[in-house]
């Protein structure tokens, strides 16, 4: 036996008493090619990552040198633009027609080039206007994105359109610009023309200016003469769904089409079956006319320039004015005194075609006033003493018929017989009324005389796209 203690007599080391598991033998076995693979894996983790990062990094910095070049390149362009602006701002600023073909070799380039701002285009090309219309007319249509109440501003109405009458007085000095006026509206009858073929009437265009009602109400007048090109030629070649889509567009536009289509109406020979489709057309129009110019939404100021526009277009409207006038003037006092005013103004002052006065006479004022004092024998309703009163203010203000009109001289002595003998207190009022107006136009204020168109001779009316 071997001695105790001997190597070979010491025992062995001693055996797991439980079997590895399948994937513990594989790490025991493979464990230096785990760890090489582990630390290889998150190896290219890291270096995928760093170079995302990176990657991100470059495309920031790539991103802000585009936006510094882009800075850079507009600041050079605006330098640019304003050196350039600068040598050529003595020619713009040129007044009188020796400049004029300069003033628009220059201007038009400065536009098509995009060198100058749209509203300063449009400012230098409406002074280019007052000595060439044709020459704006070019600058404003090569004029992108155009501010339209920028040129609505621009349009000034001739005293043929304010009035329908003209006379050489002061107030029609802004008749020297009728020719640039209806180069507007051709203007905006173009591009209302192109806007409608592209994106139809709603889309932005002229009709932006006509989106908002007061806008509208403030000066109708106006509006009504700054699309009449526009409407007046949908209304010769009949397309009336282009009509009834500038209407839909907003109220504002349904009022500028119903004044501006009122008088388009200019006695045309059509057949019986048109003519029917005529007459509606204008019967819907006198209709929603004569509601809006009652409804909630035309004040005392809205209703008094209404007026005004419609008794200067009151001779071409042919009678679709006549109801309207006739429904306002029987209202209460508080719903119709502005319209009264404006109508004793243009009256008194001779401010309307002695034509127009004539027919407002026998078929508005006339039956106007029978209808709100329809029996002699009795004093009108008191609901309607204002308004008789304020008829009987107005008709002092109009010339008696002549005598070879047989029925409006019948119908103007049946008025007078009736002041006479049932309303002493209206008869009264009628003869002071009618003798202190004619001591007002034979000698009017100071302030008056440039507006008095009574006795003032006539001019020649070359006001561009009046009506006939």
């Amino acid at each position: 036996m071997s001695a105790e203690g001997d190597p070979e007599d010491t025992p062995a080391d001693p055996q797991p008493t439980g079997k590895l598991s399948k994937l513990g033998k594989f790490i025991q076995t493979y464990h230096s090619f785990l760890s090489s693979f582990v630390i290889g894996v998150a190896g290219l983790v890291a270096t995928s990552i760093w170079q995302y990062r990176q990657s991100q990094i470059a495309a920031q910095q790539a991103r802000s040198e585009q936006a510094i070049a882009q800075t850079k390149a507009e600041n050079d362009w605006r330098i640019a633009r304003a050196e350039i602006l600068s040598k050529n701002l003595n020619v713009l600023s040129a007044q009188g027609p020796g400049s004029a073909d300069q003033r628009f070799g220059v201007l038009l380039s400065l536009t098509r080039g995009a060198i100058i701002d749209p509203e300063l285009a449009v400012s230098y090309a409406m002074e280019l206007g007052k000595d060439n219309p044709t020459y704006m007319r070019t600058v404003l249509e090569a004029t992108g994105q155009k501010n339209y109440q920028q040129l609505a501003q621009g349009f000034k109405l001739t005293c043929t359109q304010r009035f329908g009458v003209q006379r050489a007085t002061d107030i029609c000095k802004d008749d020297v610009l009728a020719e640039r006026s209806d180069a507007i509206a051709q203007v905006i009858s173009d591009e209302m023309d192109a806007t409608a073929a592209v994106h139809g009437p709603a889309a932005a265009g002229p009709m932006a200016i006509l989106r908002e009602e007061r806008e509208v109400q403030a000066a109708p007048g106006k509006m009504e003469w700054l699309f009449d090109p526009y409407l007046e030629d949908l209304y010769e070649r009949r397309v009336w769904q282009e009509i009834q889509r500038f209407e839909d567009f907003s109220t504002g536009a349904h009022l500028v089409a119903s004044l501006a289509l009122s008088t388009a109406r200019t006695g045309e020979m059509v057949s019986s079956a048109e003519a029917s489709t005529i007459e509606k057309f204008h019967a819907d129009h006198r209709r929603w006319l004569g509601g809006y110019l009652l409804g909630a939404t035309c004040g005392g100021d809205c209703r008094g320039k209404l007026v005004n526009a419609m008794l200067s277009g009151y001779l071409q409207a042919q009678g679709d004015y006549d109801e309207p006038f006739r429904r306002i003037l029987v209202q209460p006092r508080a719903e119709a005194a502005s319209a009264f005013a404006h109508l004793h103004t243009r009256l008194l002052w001779c401010q309307v075609d002695p034509d127009a006065v004539a027919q407002f006479r026998d078929r508005v004022l006339v039956p106007a006033f029978n209808d709100a004092y329809p029996d002699p024998g009795k004093p009108p309703a008191k609901t309607l003493a204002a308004a008789v009163e304020d008829l009987v203010d107005l008709l002092a203000l109009v010339p008696e018929p002549p005598a070879t009109d047989a029925a409006a001289t019948a119908a103007w002595k049946k008025i007078i017989t009736t002041l006479d003998k049932s309303s002493e207190h209206l008869a009264r009022t009628y003869n002071a009324r009618r003798a202190a107006s004619s001591r007002e136009r034979a000698a009017p204020p100071p302030m008056i005389r440039k507006v008095n168109f009574c006795g003032a001779p006539a001019m020649p009316d070359t006001s561009a796209g009046a009506k006939p």
